[in-house]
């Protein structure tokens, strides 16, 4: 059965930088562009959507599933670790109450926490996460950019800068100036040309915690990995920490679309996830392992929706309000991706908010 991850084992990842020519074809063919919206904000819930099951292809499936923790730990050095950079965050004036998000389309997409901040919650059995809710919606941000119909802009609700489809990790630390080039431009004018993209979302809200979840379209577009993406994720923990914030990283999810070298999705994802849980454990940073949480029993297509890349929602892509889908935290909506990997964030807030003494 899938439900709280506190509790149980389901519950409870340098060469040179610049983008060269040889990427633009792969990646303009690849870019992923933004669903459709809809929905209403301030609405009653009503009865949950109908899930909608979908079989999952044998071929991609891992014979042996990840194991091990999803949520990170906080006792001992590793609680004295985090005490220390929430002093430096305090120090920089960092926000406590405010959280920004750092990677791709499985961030970006509607399904992927901002119904936690503009739709009713079905919390089910989740309902000690309310305070968690609370505490990062009370800070707006209503000079900035969130999704078509998802308002009041906070942490939960903007659409973060450094959070862009089709993007890969080393794109999110290029100057704002140069991503032209890229084939994928930024998707607002809140940055200045000198800024990347991460640099920009920190100076906008200053966020205590950065959450990161980067890598998929590296894998995607057959973008090196080993060395070349241990560097990068190096290079961006080392970055967030400089501007202050607190770094988070989390596994990638499942990938059954194959790469564009023709190599398994699942293959080059799973490579990346070692190097995240790698670079996390050398660097003593919060790891959320997103990829053991959709590999357990239960889950429905691993979590994914039916194109094998996206984070499947409870009720299907194609229902009128997949925000207010994907708020459904029950035992029914949490077997879907979205639905769980919502859950799991707010549980680890809620875990560096106590680890950092705030009751």
């Amino acid at each position: 059965m899938v439900g709280k991850l506190d509790d149980d084992p389901v519950s409870t990842d340098r060469p040179d930088r610049r983008l060269h020519s040889r990427w633009l074809a792969p990646i303009l063919a690849s870019a992923i562009l933004l669903a459709g919206l809809g929905g209403c904000g301030s609405e009653d819930p009503g009865p949950e959507p109908e899930a909608v099951q979908r079989p999952s292809p044998d071929a991609s499936i891992p014979e042996q599933p990840p194991s091990g923790p999803v949520l990170p730990g906080f006792t001992g050095q590793a609680g004295k670790q985090l005490r220390r950079e929430v002093a430096r965050a305090d120090q920089k004036k960092m926000n406590p109450d405010v959280f920004a998000k750092v990677g791709d389309s499985n961030t970006e997409w509607p399904q992927n926490l901002y119904g936690l901040g503009c739709r009713e919650i079905g919390f089910g059995s989740n309902g000690g996460l309310k305070d968690v809710v609370k505490r990062y919606s009370q800070v707006q941000f209503p000079d900035l950019v969130s999704l078509s119909d998802c308002l009041p802009v906070n942490s939960l609700t903007r659409r973060s800068a450094a959070t862009v489809s089709g993007v890969w990790t080393e794109w999110l630390m290029t100057p704002t100036a140069e991503l032209p080039a890229t084939g994928i431009a930024p998707p607002t004018e809140e940055c200045e040309p000198q800024q990347t993209p991460l640099d920009c979302e920190i100076g906008l809200i200053a966020p205590r915690w950065v959450l990161i979840m980067t890598g998929t379209n590296d894998a995607l577009l057959a973008m090196p990995l080993g060395d070349t993406y241990r560097g990068l994720l190096e290079q961006m923990v080392d970055r967030v920490r400089e501007l202050g914030p607190v770094p988070v990283l989390s596994t990638l999810p499942p990938m059954e679309t194959p790469a564009h070298n023709g190599e398994a999705g699942d293959q080059r994802v799973n490579e990346a996830n070692r190097i995240i849980r790698q670079v996390a454990d050398r660097m003593k940073v919060p790891l959320i392992d997103l990829n053991v949480a959709l590999s357990a029993p239960g889950i429905v297509n691993r979590g994914l929706a039916p194109d094998g890349l996206h984070l499947g929602a409870y009720g299907g892509d194609d229902q009128p309000d997949i925000m207010r889908g994907s708020a459904m935290l029950t035992i029914p909506g949490l077997k879907y991706g979205a639905n769980r990997r919502n859950l799991i964030w707010l549980q680890v807030l809620e875990r560096l908010d106590r680890a950092a003494g705030r009751e």
